[in-house]
This record gives structure tokens, sequence and C-alpha cells, in this order.
């Protein structure tokens, strides 16, 4: 199933174009990616079900080894490994990513990766997702926590990253604005895996070069500083369509 929320370009027509037997292509002209998973969510019928981002590659054969684990493990989410490619992003986009890479918060946590399954119990515990949410995988994370949620390294899901350091400054704003709204609905993340003292620990123990630590905490500083502005003249942020969905 493919679902086209608020396109502009010729997505939903491309989508009929290929699609085979048995599939569904919905178009709806309101965007925002929380009602477009709403929407398809509702013409489900089975379970496990997978989530996934336009953006990124998988296989088939990834996404039913994904639902084979939520059965062998028990778990009610499962998410794969993350692989970037980074070949058409700028020298500074891939210092940065150098970096966030290393990040407990990102090689332990099943956001940001752009692909999740559900079991029907986990289903049940984060469907239909809150209209206007900014981050559906960190919600569909935090709900359900890292406790019954499988990390399937053998899988891995490909992503591409934005290509430059200003778009990646506008993603960081727009992370952080979702991470607040998770906060907000009363869903705190999980301590000890984010924050400039895991990056200095990382740089002194040689994880992470000083050049890319730099690189990293001078975007987030950009970012953090360009947010508080945007709050301060009273304007929101909303989900996005930069390509990429890096955490």
């Amino acid at each position: 199933m493919v679902v086209a929320n608020g396109c502009s370009d010729r997505t939903a027509q491309t989508a009929r174009a290929a699609a085979g037997p048995g599939d569904l292509v919905l178009d709806t002209a309101l965007p925002g990616k929380a009602n477009a998973l709403n929407l398809g969510d509702g013409s489900c019928t089975t379970f496990p079900r997978a989530y996934v981002d336009a953006d990124v590659t998988i296989d088939a054969g990834g996404l039913l080894r994904l639902g084979e684990s939520l059965a062998e493990s028990g778990a009610l989410l499962a998410v794969p490994g993350l692989q970037l490619r980074t070949a058409e992003a700028s020298w500074l986009v891939r210092r940065y990513l150098a970096a966030w890479q290393q990040l407990p918060g990102v090689r332990h946590n099943g956001a940001g990766r752009g692909v999740y399954v559900l079991s029907e119990a986990g289903h049940a515990l984060t469907f239909p997702l809150p209209q206007g949410l900014i981050a559906d995988d960190g919600y569909v994370e935090r709900r359900i926590g890292a406790a019954r949620r499988v990390l399937v390294p053998e899988v891995t899901v490909t992503v591409t990253p934005v290509r430059t350091i200003r778009a990646m400054v506008r993603r960081r704003i727009r992370v952080g604005a979702g991470n607040r709204q998770l906060t907000e609905l009363g869903l705190p993340a999980e301590n000890g895996t984010a924050g400039l003292g895991v990056l200095v620990r990382l740089t002194r123990e040689g994880t992470v070069r000083p050049l890319d630590a730099a690189v990293f905490a001078a975007v987030s500083l950009a970012a953090r500083v360009l947010d508080t502005l945007r709050r301060t003249r009273g304007r929101s942020v909303s989900w996005g369509t930069e390509r990429g969905p890096v955490r």
C-alpha cells in the first residue's frame, strides 16, 4: 500500500502505474505524516504491519524477517539496522553524520530508521497516531519502550540523508520540535543516550574524531539558537518533507 499525502508531484500516479493486483494506492490532499499513516492503517486487516517511509530502501525479504522476529522474540516492535548512503552529501554533512552514528541514542534507539514493524499488541498501544504528530517513529518507540522492542541488525534499511549543512540544521530543528512534542505528550526520552556530555566522552575515548564532534556540536548549537528564535516569534514547526529521516 502507498499513501500519498499532500503530494504536489506525480507520486500517486506513478504508484498506481506500478501497482499490481491487490496493491492499494491512497491519495489525500491533507498533508502530514500522521494522517497518512492513520489513513493507510485503517485499510489494513492483518498483522504484523510494516510502516515504511517513501525515501528509504528495504527489500521485501527484510520486512518479512522483521515480522518473523516479533513472533520469535515476543516483542511488540521490530526495527532494522541502519545504513546511510552519504555519497551525495556535502563534506560537512558527512562529518556531522560520522559523529551522529556513534551516539548511543542512535545506535540503540529504534527511531530514525524510516521503518518499523508492529505486532497486533504493539499496534493497539500506538494507533491511531495523534494528529499533528511530528515524529511518528519516536512516538512508537517511546510508547512501547526498549524492553519490548527488538533490533534486527541482519536486516538493514538504507537512508539517504540531506545533502547540505543548511538542510541538516533545519532537520535538527524539526527533530528538536518532535522530541519536545513527545515530552509534552508524557513520553520522556531515555536518559543518558544523548547530549554534549556523551559527545565529549566519545571524543575522549577516540570513538568520535574531534573534527566530527566539532561539526556536530556546531550544527546542534545552530539548530537550538534558530529554534529558540522561531519560538519567540510564534512560529511553529511541523512535519516536513526534507529527504532522509535522520534523528
